[in-house]
């Protein structure tokens, strides 16, 4: 009998998110950088936007942040707050040069900082601040998919004898 494949956890594709990695091919670490992100919905209208500083130092990397500034507005009862925080930077060294980025979780949890360097940061609906998918509790939307029918997809799909028995070929006329 196979697990109950279905979660009410909240995936990451539901939530917004910032990437370390699309801030470095923007060349956004390069000193002080003000941007600003958009995000859109299937009819290409603007959904919501954030207010971003970028501030990297060569010399301090422990100076190194991310400002995020933003407005969330609750629809319930239509009320806004304004957010203006920081997160930390932090860098680890490449192998062939040079420096990696990461983020490092500003969430509290349990009264215990999170301090967790990870490369994407996730704003679930409902929340107000930026963090790692651990401390909001995220799954993928391929978790929560049943694999049943994997080996299926798979004859269909062109792998024809990949898993079948020498009778199941032959009766499929395929030895």
């Amino acid at each position: 009998m196979g697990r109950y494949s279905w979660s009410d956890r909240k995936t990451v594709e539901e939530c917004k998110s910032i990437d370390v990695f699309w801030f470095s091919r923007q060349d956004w670490f390069c000193g002080f950088v003000r941007q600003a992100i958009q995000w859109r919905n299937n009819f290409g209208e603007i959904t919501s936007s954030i207010g971003i500083n970028v501030s990297t130092d060569e010399e301090k990397p422990e100076d190194n942040y991310v400002r995020l500034c933003y407005t969330q507005t609750d629809s319930s009862i239509n009320k806004k707050t304004e957010l203006d925080y920081r997160i930390e930077l932090a860098t680890t060294p490449c192998n062939f040069g040079g420096r990696r980025y990461w983020f490092v979780c500003p969430l509290v949890i349990n009264k215990k900082p999170c301090k967790r360097r990870v490369a994407k940061l996730y704003l679930p609906s409902g929340r107000q601040y930026f963090g790692c998918r651990y401390c909001y509790n995220l799954t993928y939307k391929s978790c929560r998919e049943s694999h049943k029918r994997n080996r299926l997809y798979r004859i269909i799909g062109g792998d024809i004898t990949g898993g079948l028995s020498k009778a199941v070929r032959r009766s499929l006329g395929l030895l």
